[in-house]
């Protein structure tokens, strides 16, 4: 049930994060405590051909990555996938301490116990978090990951049609646990591993809130919120299509903006008036998500010896709306910060977006440990 450990150092590799809106790939080398980028790539992902984390269309996502991997001239062949979907399960579980082999064989158990799955249908894993002593008794933390066996090998058929060898899939939580561990920090800001941090990975159909203490991963929760709800409100409230809710919600400077409109003899067809419609409607969208997210830190909050949440980063396509973080440090008076750099990462060519926020789970499946 552990994962076998896999030697990437100084090898060429290309990571693969598919999401529902765009897809991202970075080739390179992983090295002992830096990562070379020769490529940072996003493209659009081709409509209905991944849902949820879901590949829904096989042939059409499968042209849409080899034509640009192509049109690169990028030559790895070792290839890793990052995912995030609802129906992977992860649960924490705390056995005696034991060697690995008897820790193995007390998961086995205590699996098929506490969790809902029929094993034959999954692919398991397990990860040992920390050990600690209760009623004087030594026992060591586990997080047993369970990933759909159906959605593992739907990713690797997808490697390896695209010419790969399908080496690595990790589930981005883990990604994002890889590069603190390894003091691939956040924006260069080393004391984030004297913290309590909040990580939330912000994408257009789902997010991820992960918690750390002192660079120890703690737990996550994946939430089925994202811009496609926002989205979703603009069209319907609006009465619009998607591209242009999409279209309306690209033109907002700033989520915090106040637009000046005089109080008599609106018209609803204005540009000014449309524009405060717009944005009325994204900040209630983002006042449910803060809700959802202030569930999060609670329950976290009464799990743990911690009193508070120190710094919260963001990630991800939807972190790039601007004025987000601002708007959610005055929903949580937390300080909050985009990813704008990872320190020890080195990127030669960006194609597509060539912000670092939307390669966070790309860089973090690259390494291993």
């Amino acid at each position: 049930m552990k994962q076998k450990e896999l030697k990437l150092t100084g090898k060429n590799v290309i990571s693969i994060d598919i999401g529902q809106h765009t897809t991202k790939m970075v080739a390179g080398k992983p090295g002992k405590d830096k990562l070379t980028v020769e490529h940072a790539v996003t493209i659009p992902t081709p409509k209905d051909s991944c849902e949820k984390g879901q590949i829904t269309n096989f042939e059409t996502l499968k042209q849409s990555i080899g034509s640009k991997l192509n049109e690169l001239k990028i030559r790895s062949r070792m290839a890793l996938c990052s995912v995030e979907n609802g129906d992977i399960i992860t649960r924490e579980i705390s056995v005696p301490t034991a060697s690995e082999e008897e820790i193995a064989n007390m998961l086995q158990f205590e699996i098929t116990q506490y969790m809902p799955i029929e094993l034959n249908d999954y692919l398991v894993q397990s990860k040992i978090l920390d050990e600690f002593v209760e009623e004087g008794v030594s026992k060591t933390r586990v997080l047993v990951t369970a990933v759909p066996r159906e959605l593992g090998r739907s990713y690797y058929d997808l490697l390896h049609s695209l010419g790969f060898h399908p080496a690595v899939m990790d589930i981005q939580s883990n990604a994002v646990d890889k590069l603190i561990h390894a003091d691939f920090f956040f924006n260069n800001e080393k004391d984030m591993k004297d913290k309590v941090v909040a990580v939330i990975d912000m994408g257009y159909n789902h997010m991820n809130v992960i918690l750390f203490e002192q660079g120890q991963y703690k737990f996550n929760r994946f939430m089925n919120l994202g811009a496609r709800n926002i989205d979703y409100n603009l069209a319907n409230f609006m009465d619009i299509s998607y591209e242009e809710a999409e279209k309306y919600k690209s033109e907002i400077d700033n989520i915090n903006d106040d637009l000046d409109l005089p109080e008599e003899g609106i018209d609803p067809e204005d540009e000014r008036a449309r524009k405060m419609r717009v944005l009325n409607i994204i900040r209630n969208t983002v006042d449910g998500w803060t809700d959802d997210i202030e569930r999060v830190f609670r329950y976290y909050l009464t799990r743990g010896t911690r009193n508070a949440i120190d710094v919260i980063y963001i990630y991800g396509g939807t972190a790039s709306m601007k004025g987000l973080d601002q708007y959610l440090y005055d929903a949580f008076n937390i300080p909050v910060k985009k990813v704008d750099n990872i320190s020890n990462v080195q990127v030669s060519n960006f194609n597509g977006s060539d912000s670092m926020s939307e390669y966070v789970n790309a860089l973090g499946t690259m390494i291993r440990r």
